[in-house]
């Protein structure tokens, strides 16, 4: 039986963040659906998704690192949340900026949505790729 994984972040786990952030947000950001999509929903259904996003990964990074270890490693399990989800929002913008569809300066919110909306399957195979390292 092998010994749950440390919730404390280490260089490795950002590089493979990162990694697993590339891994999807590459092949979904190149889609026009995800622009489409990106222009027609609401900034509120993109949040709810954005919001389902995080909530999500919490779940799976809770069960993967956090669950078992002493309650003062709490704040590990935030930074990790939020660091897996940043990394999986700035590739998702870094990649869609590469592309041409980041639309940052002629329209913010509809670049936002769309990095939103890529960041969603971006930062859970950003996690599953974290938590295969050992």
């Amino acid at each position: 039986m092998s010994a749950r994984r440390s919730p404390q972040l280490r260089p490795r786990d950002l590089a493979e963040l990162a990694a697993g952030a590339v891994m999807m947000a590459f092949p979904i950001a190149v889609t026009e659906e995800v622009w489409n999509l990106g222009s027609e929903l609401s900034v509120l259904r993109v949040g709810v998704i954005g919001l389902g996003s995080i909530l999500t990964i919490a779940v799976l990074i809770w069960a993967l690192f956090q669950h078992g270890h002493p309650p003062e490693d709490r704040h590990h399990f935030v930074r990790r949340v939020v660091v897996a989800y940043g990394f999986a929002l700035g590739v998702s913008a870094l990649i869609l900026l590469a592309i041409d569809r980041l639309e940052l300066l002629t329209d913010p919110i509809l670049g936002l949505k769309r990095t939103v909306l890529v960041t969603l399957p971006a930062s859970f195979a950003a996690t599953a790729v974290d938590s295969l390292g050992d």
